[in-house]
């Protein structure tokens, strides 16, 4: 049986969208980009910074692209399943 979707506005749409944005963009800009520069920031050493750093991006991107989907697929009205 296919559980449907809680009625959602539209403003919590857009916040879950750009909340979603704005995580992939802190993934992939502040992680990958400058993964090297934040490692020697943190004074840690490279397999745990490679380690915390690539585990920490991943989680972003994958959370801010869930709340993305979430945020365009919440219609007003449940899915009928």
């Amino acid at each position: 049986m296919a559980r449907a979707t809680a009625p959602m506005g539209n403003i919590l749409r857009v916040s879950l969208m750009a909340a979603g944005a704005l995580g992939i963009v802190l993934g992939v800009a502040l992680v990958f980009l400058w993964h090297s520069s934040l490692v020697d920031l943190t004074g840690a050493p490279r397999l745990v910074g490679f380690i915390v750093f690539r585990g920490a991006e991943a989680a972003l991107i994958w959370g801010g692209a869930w709340l993305c989907v979430r945020g365009w697929n919440g219609g007003a009205t449940p899915a009928e399943g």
